[in-house]
C-alpha cells in the first residue's frame, strides 16, 4: 500500500504542470496603448521606445509626460540634496 501512494504522487503532479504549459500563451504585443489606453488595431499601432502607442500622437504626448516625469524627478532629488547638506552643515555646537 504504501508503494502504491508513493507512485500516485509523481503521476499526479506530472499532468497538472502540463497543463499550465499548454494554458500559457507568449503574448506577442498589447492590446492597449501605453499612453492613452485605447485599444489598439493592427492597422494602425505605433511602436517606439519599447512601448505599443494607437499612433504616432499618442507616442509624442507620451514623450512630454517622460520629459516633465524626469524634470520632476532631477528637482526632488537635488531639493532632497540641498537639505541633506544643510542639515548636515548645522552640526551641532557641544
Amino acid at each position: 500500500m504504501a508503494n502504491e501512494a508513493e507512485v500516485k504522487k509523481p503521476a499526479a503532479a506530472a499532468p497538472a504542470e502540463a497543463v499550465t504549459e499548454k494554458t500559457k500563451k507568449k503574448k506577442l504585443r498589447p492590446t492597449n496603448c501605453a499612453q492613452s489606453n485605447k485599444r489598439i488595431r493592427r492597422k494602425d499601432w505605433y511602436y517606439r521606445d519599447g512601448n505599443y502607442f494607437a499612433n504616432k500622437q499618442c507616442f509624442k504626448l507620451w514623450l512630454v509626460q517622460q520629459a516633465e516625469k524626469a524634470a520632476k524627478g532631477k528637482e526632488a532629488a537635488a531639493a532632497a540634496a540641498a537639505k541633506a547638506a544643510e542639515s548636515a552643515t548645522q552640526a551641532p555646537a557641544g
